[in-house]
């Protein structure tokens, strides 16, 4: 449901690439199998829309960005810069706005169910937090005492980390960093 058409508990029965049944060579074939025998995780996209796909691909960019200017503002903190002050502010309204179509996309990519597990919840309403998180930052980097913006930046970049396990644990299964 949280992902379009897809069979929670099944398995998938004939594997394909591309829509075309999967090729019968030997590194193919033994793939195939695995995959044959591999059950349909419970947050795996089946619906091919790409309206339903462009939200792992949306999220990097953001991620990025936001990370970047907390520290590159940390950096200014050593070595104050105009030029570096500059560069954050891009990276930060970027970084919003990035988060914001992010976020629109990963509403698509699960629609208005509210369902799932715990790891689904929190990556949703942490996602969502962290757009207008971002949004407050662009906000606060325009004052002139930086405190509050660097504090802000900080608990998103820690945020992230978190956001981004999350995300991990729904794309590729629990524990998947082995930890």
């Amino acid at each position: 449901m949280a992902h379009g058409k897809e069979s929670h508990g099944t398995e998938v029965e004939n594997p394909t690439v591309n829509g075309m049944p999967a090729a019968g060579d030997k590194i193919g074939a033994s793939q195939n199998a695995l995959d044959r025998d591999r059950p349909v995780s419970q947050h795996e996209v089946t619906d091919t829309s790409i309206w339903t796909s462009l939200h792992p691909a949306m999220v990097h960019f953001p991620i990025g960005l936001l990370l970047a200017a907390t520290l590159a503002e940390l950096i200014g903190l050593a070595r104050p810069s105009n030029r570096l002050t500059a560069a954050v502010s891009v990276m930060t309204w970027g970084g919003a706005a990035g988060a914001v179509v992010a976020v629109i996309f990963g509403w698509i990519h699960t629609g208005l169910w509210l369902g799932g597990d715990a790891t689904m919840h929190w990556h949703r309403w942490t996602g969502t937090g962290l757009a207008v998180a971002a949004i407050a930052a662009v906000v606060l980097e325009r004052r002139s005492d930086r405190r509050s913006f660097r504090v802000m930046l900080l608990l998103i970049a820690a945020v992230l980390c978190a956001q981004g396990y999350w995300g991990g644990e729904l794309a590729h299964g629990p524990n998947h960093l082995s930890l």
